[in-house]
């Protein structure tokens, strides 16, 4: 990467760090409902369409939806001979696994955030649908037959709201049980049914 393009890059991403830090010390302070895109760009140095350029709103700070490319990396990793619900648990616990100490904390200070504030944890689910729209667009990408009477939709579908289950369920104990240990318990209740 040339020097000027390494430059913009470095600055982009201490800015798009900036505006999450600072937005986060906001919503902890204040409450995520009581703070506005405006304030969050003021106290971040930045103008409100700096903001906009980073994120999309300040949802996604508190709730970011991974890149299809990551969701593709975690599907292709779990054996194709799984039937789609094996694999779809098999997927959530490797993305839950990716995280190290710092982003377990960072996580869970997030979702601590989110069921503060009783429009965040409505508005989860409207950031699951969209996640799964995204394992679905994989999935379609993946010629592997998986045998299942249920389709695709109702399977990813169940599967990320597990997810969000056990995120929840996770921030609402702070932490103390290990994300693990909660995503094994939620996804074996999915199972039964």
């Amino acid at each position: 990467m040339p020097p000027t393009q390494d430059w913009r890059a470095r600055k982009r991403d201490e800015t798009h760090q900036r505006i999450y830090e600072t937005a986060m010390r906001l919503f902890r302070d204040r409450g995520y409902d009581h703070v506005s895109v405006g304030e969050i760009s003021s106290a971040a140095g930045v103008s409100v369409p700096t903001f906009y350029a980073h994120y999309a709103s300040k949802e996604h700070i508190v709730m970011p939806i991974p890149a299809q490319e990551e969701i593709d990396r975690i599907l292709a990793a779990q054996p194709a001979e799984l039937p789609l619900a094996d694999r779809i648990r098999s997927g959530i616990l490797a993305w839950l696994a990716h995280y190290g100490p710092a982003e377990r904390e960072e996580l869970l200070d997030r979702w601590r955030i989110v069921i503060a504030s009783p429009v965040l944890r409505n508005r989860a689910a409207e950031f699951e649908r969209a996640t799964a729209g995204l394992v679905l667009d994989a999935l379609r990408q993946d010629s592997a037959p998986d045998g299942s009477p249920v389709t695709p939709g109702v399977v990813v579908t169940a599967s990320l709201s597990a997810y969000t289950q056990i995120i929840m369920r996770w921030a609402e104990e702070d932490g103390r049980e290990s994300l693990q240990d909660v995503a094994e318990t939620v996804l074996a209740a999915l199972r039964q049914l």
